[in-house]
């Protein structure tokens, strides 16, 4: 052996020698843990929490506590060892147990939500540092577990259909039995349902039509059901799966292990409604034309085939719009749709014959443009594209990332017809003009039109209320065409900015009146008014924040963990509204700076540009504050340049008036922005009004940077709802950057911080996202999942204990931090309200023109309360709509007062009135 070698050989040999002596002095593992549990198989049901006495023994060397973040906890295995469960409940150690201690501990245990056979291994963890296991050299022996199913059901007989209409019904009757543990009620709580997923699996409808069961229903019994299946509104292959639902319980598929298997099913397309199906007729009818043309037979009807063409395709591609939100044509609309068409061929056969053909092919891709944009804003929006919306065409390539996200490739198919219908258009083009008897055409077009007209007017007296629709203008366009209701929407937008009707004086009074009559709970009142009198105020606007994610947690740590500590002890309204609409961010800023609802229908930064405001910011510069907003992206976009300007900030900071930095989605990342900023405010002369609007990372969140992502999102990695989790993440510790930067400029303790998100983060509503957010999945889950946080951070200020679960919204921003600074918001034209003084409980009006107050949800869908949906928020289930009535004629004064002040900018001229009353 050579002596290196040797030399090595003795290093080593001392190496090891000192290793044990160390594991010997320190008296073994720092971790070890040892648990004494019921050796018999244990069985419990799906979702079932019960408690275990377990005797824990400490063999570590270290103490365990819950000041130290210590706790018990589970993690349930499949019976191959593969994790289902990681994070069981805790249960905290209520006395410390020191190293060598043990002792009987009563634990939570709670099953998993399928049924089947488990593995159960018990775990101590060091929250957000280790679980023991993952370091102790004996983990504690695995145990088996059943889990018994609570919901479950098989079918005796039933005939599962294997074609169907898009958008069709299909009866069928079934016999199933109940083979889970618990009474389905007979209440109308149990309902038979389905889903219908694609070709590749994904859930393209998860709410598939209810069946209830009508009668209780015992374990092992059966039960007879007439169900009712609705199909896809698009054709294509399809699997249908049978399913169970407890209402506000769970889906039966989400206990069961053995829940019912997906059918291959053909939805076939309705007459006229296959953009496939449409293109291939194209290219068939072209086909033939060539043929004819070939022979010089191509004369008499085919002379005007061009508007014969666009007047299928007026038609058919409406049907696709209405397809695309799940619904198709009445009666009144397919006819009153037709008449349009007929109208349009009538204006065309007007035209030289020579040059008609390739109008006849612009106005067909004008309109299957149009068309496609409604279906690509009713895939985001819910609704169809408007006048107003279209003020804002110009920050489609600041949307491009979202838009994109709503792409899909059948959509191709919407667009095919054009460049093959172009060989028709030439060949029609070559036709000689006198091939056409204009008169005959004239006369037999033009019956078509009053046919068509008078047959809609006959089938829409059979349907009333169809005009009063206002909810969803797709429900309207179902009953009149949605190229008509464009028209209407285009007339009535001319002739309203032709002529807009002066507002009499009575209805100027009545708007002054309802101000008057809400000066209380806007006006300076309560402890805290003037609490913060004097001191600067800083607003953050968050980009996509939701109030869910203060206090989330996602494998082991939490999302905000700066923000959560920011709550504590401080101003967090936790029951706050989003009230914004298609104007999105700009909503936000309306809605907070000048405490008036934004229009249903565009976004009032371009509809209203022109408005003079009472704002947040202009009453605190005439109070002496220097004003400032700033957001790192261009100004014009949601034309920011005009509207802060209008809110009364006498200097705006944009994209170029920021150093570089990495840019994260659209612009400047979180982290310089806010450090950039905290810079400038420290700048200003004191007290100031700062603005601050962050970027973050925008719907449909894709491309967060790998080197920023902190979190363990488990199967949510890559997903839009990790990456925005990701995102919050990142927004936290730039948030702490930020009052880190305040303090070194030792303005934190003279600067009341606020802030909130601006809208909703925009997730595709599904089973798994209602999971992870711990709300129901339906409309009223939805609905009351897309609340936005407030929290008020007054330096020095002992927080209230009571009334910050009020319902409150964006618009009441505005009055309350102008009553914090000691200004007097009751002679100022706010719908909001003072929610530190005395604000009562609503009702709060939100998207859609929803609604709730202290005790309902109010779900809107049309101009009746009977119209609704009036929920209990106690029980969260249906009641008598006259329970609503009082906050529905509230709310929808408010809608209606926002607006004609909007309207008519009248919100300077009322100030000056309400302040001229005692």
């Amino acid at each position: 052996m050579s002596p290196l070698a040797a030399k090595r050989r003795w290093s080593l040999g001392v190496f090891f020698v000192v290793l044990a002596a160390a594991a010997e002095a320190g008296g073994g593992e720092i971790h070890d843990l040892a648990v004494t549990q019921p050796r018999p198989a244990l069985t419990i049901r799906t979702a079932e929490t019960i408690r275990i006495e377990l005797e824990v023994h400490n063999r570590g060397r270290i103490p365990w506590s819950a000041e130290s973040g210590f706790a018990l906890g589970y993690h349930w295995l499949a019976a191959d060892g593969e994790v289902v469960v990681w994070d069981g409940e805790r249960s905290e150690f209520t006395d410390p147990l020191a190293p060598g201690a043990s002792r009987v501990f009563e634990v939570k245990l709670r099953a998993p939500d399928r049924a089947g056979e488990y593995l159960l291994q018990w775990d101590v963890v060091e929250e957000g540092v280790l679980w023991v296991s993952q370091v102790d050299p004996t983990p504690v022996d695995l145990q088996s577990v059943t889990v018994m199913p609570t919901h479950a059901f098989s079918f005796l007989r039933v005939e599962t259909p294997r074609a169907l209409c898009a958008g069709g019904d299909r009866t069928a009757r079934v016999a199933l039995r109940n083979d889970g543990s618990v009474v389905w009620p007979g209440d109308g709580s149990v309902s038979l349902s389905f889903h219908w997923s694609n070709a590749d699996g994904e859930v393209v409808a998860w709410e598939g039509r209810r069946t209830a069961v009508t009668r209780p229903v015992a374990p092992g019994e059966g039960i007879e059901l007439e169900a009712v299946v609705t199909a896809p509104p698009s054709a294509g292959l399809f699997r249908l799966q049978w399913d169970m639902v407890d209402e506000g319980v769970c889906w039966f598929s989400e206990r069961d292990a053995s829940s019912e298997p997906r059918v291959v099913v053909l939805v076939v397309p309705p007459a006229g409604l296959s953009p496939f199906l449409w293109s291939g007729l194209v290219i068939v009818v072209v086909a033939l034309a060539g043929m004819l043309s070939q022979r010089g037979r191509l004369t008499g009807a085919w002379a005007a085939a061009d508007v014969l063409w666009l007047a299928a395709v007026v038609v058919v591609k409406q049907g696709w719009v209405l397809a695309g939100a799940g619904l198709g044509w009445s009666a009144a609309g397919l006819s009153f749709a037709a008449a349009t068409a007929a109208l349009s061929v009538l204006v065309l056969l007007a035209l030289p014959g020579r040059l008609r053909p390739w109008f006849s092919w612009a106005a067909a891709t004008l309109v299957t443009a149009v068309l496609f944009a409604d279906l690509i804003h009713e895939r985001f929006f819910g609704d169809l594209i408007s006048v107003a919306a279209l003020a804002s065409v110009n920050q489609i390539g600041q949307v491009e990332a979202s838009i994109r996200s709503l792409l899909r490739p059948g959509d191709l198919w919407f667009w095919a017809d054009l460049p093959v219908a172009l060989v028709l258009i030439w060949m029609v083009a070559r036709i000689h003009d006198r091939s056409i008897d204009r008169r005959r055409w004239f006369a037999v077009i033009g019956s078509a039109v009053i046919g068509f007209g008078a047959l809609g007017a006959i089938a829409m007296r059979g349907e009333p209320v169809s005009f009063r629709q206002i909810f969803h203008t797709t429900q309207l366009a179902r009953q009149i065409g949605v190229l008509n209701l464009h028209a209407a929407d285009l007339g009535g937008s001319l002739l309203h900015s032709v002529v807009r009707p002066k507002l009499d004086e009575d209805a100027f009074l009545e708007i002054l009146n309802f101000f008057a009559e809400r000066r209380e709970l806007r006006a300076g009142s309560g402890p805290f008014f003037g609490a913060a009198r004097g001191r600067n105020l800083v607003m953050i606007q968050v980009e996509s924040l939701q109030a869910f994610v203060i206090g989330y947690r996602i494998g082991g740590r939490e999302v905000t963990p700066f923000l959560n500590s920011l709550a504590t002890g401080n101003i967090l309204f936790t029951n706050v509204t989003d009230q914004t609409e298609e104007g999105r961010s700009s909503d936000s800023e309306l809605a907070t700076q000048v405490s008036l609802l934004p229009p249903d229908r565009g976004a009032a930064a371009f509809v209203y540009a022109e408005n003079h405001y009472t704002a947040l910011a202009s009453i605190l510069a005439d109070h002496g504050y220097e004003t400032l907003s700033a957001v790192p992206f261009d100004g014009a976009f949601w034309n920011r340049r005009v509207t802060h300007r209008a809110f009364g900030y006498r200097r705006s900071l944009f994209a170029d008036d920021f150093d570089p930095g990495e840019e994260i989605g659209w612009g400047l990342n979180d982290g310089d922005f806010l450090s950039q900023a905290a810079r400038r405010l420290a700048e200003l002369a004191e007290p100031w009004c700062g603005y601050l609007l962050t970027l973050s990372l925008h719907h449909p969140f894709d491309g967060f940077p790998d080197h920023h992502k902190e979190l363990d999102v488990g199967d949510w990695e890559g997903t839009p709802f990790g990456n925005y989790l990701h995102t919050m993440h990142f927004f936290d510790r730039a948030l702490r950057g930020f009052m880190a930067g305040l303090e070194e400029s030792g303005l934190e303790d003279r600067t009341v911080v606020v802030l909130w998100g601006d809208h909703d983060a925009g997730f595709e509503w599904r089973p798994a996202i209602a999971r992870a957010l711990g709300t129901s999945n339906d409309a009223a889950g939805w609905y009351l999942s897309q609340q936005v946080p407030l929290l008020i951070r007054v330096p020095g200020l002992t927080a209230p204990t009571e009334g910050l679960n009020r319902p409150a919204g964006h618009a009441d921003v505005a009055p309350t931090l102008l009553a914090l600074l000691g200004v007097d918001p009751g002679p100022y034209a706010f719908t909001g309200r003072n929610l530190l003084g005395s604000p009562a409980s609503g009702p709060v009006v939100g998207e859609y023109r929803c609604w709730r107050d202290a005790t309902h949800l109010y779900l809107n869908r049309g101009p009746l309360v009977t119209d609704g949906e009036c929920i209990g928020l106690e029980s969260m289930t249906p009641v008598e709509p006259e329970a609503c009535s009082g906050g529905f004629e509230a709310a929808r004064r408010e809608v209606a007062v926002s607006r004609l002040v909007l309207e008519h900018d009248l919100q300077q001229q009322l100030g000056k009135s309400l302040s001229e009353r005692p």
